[in-house]
């Protein structure tokens, strides 16, 4: 599971995240995705977009490859409504959750945080 606490807030990280979650799609790694804090914003539509981390593939190229895979992406319910991702603007394919959801999801996965 990997989760990712920045978006516009740190491009770099926000895009490093996205280019090791597609790294383990590659690799046919059973992956999860949980947006949280900052990083709940990369939930709303056209955000990921804009994400250019420095020496790095622009996410506009790499967060389809995450949502074409359908793995589970899950949104922090707190953070979506402080960082305004609503059922309405949400990304093809996100859930907002509660914690107990995220949290029974990764009790057996190996958690990278970026």
């Amino acid at each position: 599971m990997v989760t990712i606490s920045h978006g516009t807030d740190n491009h770099d990280r926000a895009n490093l995240a996205m280019t090791f979650v597609v790294s383990m799609i590659n690799e046919d790694i059973d992956v999860a995705l949980v947006l949280m804090v900052e990083g709940a914003e990369l939930a709303r539509q056209g955000i990921a977009d804009t994400i250019r981390g420095r020496n790095m593939t622009p996410a506009a190229e790499l967060f389809p490859l995450i949502i074409e895979a359908k793995i589970p992406i899950y949104v922090c319910s707190p953070c979506a409504k402080t960082m305004g991702v609503t059922e309405k603007n949400i990304i093809a394919g996100a859930k907002i959750v509660t914690a107990p959801t995220a949290i029974a999801d990764m009790a057996d996965r190996e958690v990278v945080n970026f």
